[in-house]
């Protein structure tokens, strides 16, 4: 098991690559939450800020322009994907919510990409333009106020005393342009000809609370008060892993 590490990008060029069309592999991609490096469930109890604790009840995030990367181009696998990694037992969060992908040129390629949000082309109309097949399409991750899709949530109560009592509910919700981000990680996946390649990515929720203090500020409805979600979307460029 190889686990290497994803790193943020500002902005970079997107183009297709051109490959054999005879030789064709598939790759599956299995999103995971993680706390401090094993899966976890909803309302499953785990540590934070001593003695604080944390559950979560809800966690998930659009990722967008998912493409696998070779040299200075790039290979588009899919636009925009929900994933929601609110699994109620370890077990189903073991196994991730995955996304999978057919008819991709059988050969290595320099690395992963893929966007946390959803880019600003996407995020300049609102769900009634685009379709109910479309995870876009969801009235209930856009919000009218910020005139942004929500790009993340993360859910859940937290016992600020350490005394067992899950005292105070928190709700982080990210959106606007300049919080939608990119994620690389420059290493070679190889796809095989009639094969499939399965990777994790793993998106450990411990590194993206990391320094947000739950109790003083456990929710953020104002777009202008920035100060807890900007340092959890910075996070996130340290949070997520790879596996393969």
């Amino acid at each position: 098991m190889k686990i290497l590490h994803f790193f943020f990008i500002s902005l970079i060029a997107l183009s297709i690559l051109s490959c054999k069309k005879d030789e064709e592999g598939s790759l599956t991609i299995h999103f995971k939450a993680f706390y401090d490096g094993v899966p976890v469930a909803m309302f499953e109890t785990k540590p934070f800020t001593s003695p604080q604790q944390i559950q979560f009840s809800h966690l998930s995030l659009f990722i967008s322009n998912i493409a696998l990367m070779d040299q200075s181009s790039t290979k588009e696998l899919r636009d925009i994907e929900l994933v929601d990694l609110s699994f109620d037992d370890v077990n189903s969060a073991d196994m991730g919510y995955t996304v999978h992908f057919d008819q991709i040129a059988a050969k290595t390629y320099s690395g992963l990409q893929f966007g946390v949000g959803v880019p600003p082309d996407l995020n300049a109309k609102s769900p009634s333009e685009f379709p109910s097949s479309s995870p876009l399409s969801k009235t209930s991750y856009y919000w009218e106020a910020w005139h942004s899709f929500i790009f993340m949530k993360t859910e859940g109560h937290l016992d600020s005393l350490g005394t067992g009592t899950f005292d105070t509910g928190f709700a982080y919700h990210t959106g606007t342009d300049q919080l939608y981000i990119l994620e690389q990680g420059p290493f070679p996946i190889t796809i095989e000809d009639g094969k499939n390649k399965e990777i994790d990515i793993i998106l450990d929720y411990k590194d993206v609370l990391e320094g947000i203090d739950i109790k003083s500020k456990p929710q953020n409805h104002n777009p202008q008060d920035s100060v807890q979600i900007n340092q959890l979307v910075e996070n996130l460029g340290h949070s997520f892993s790879l596996v393969q």
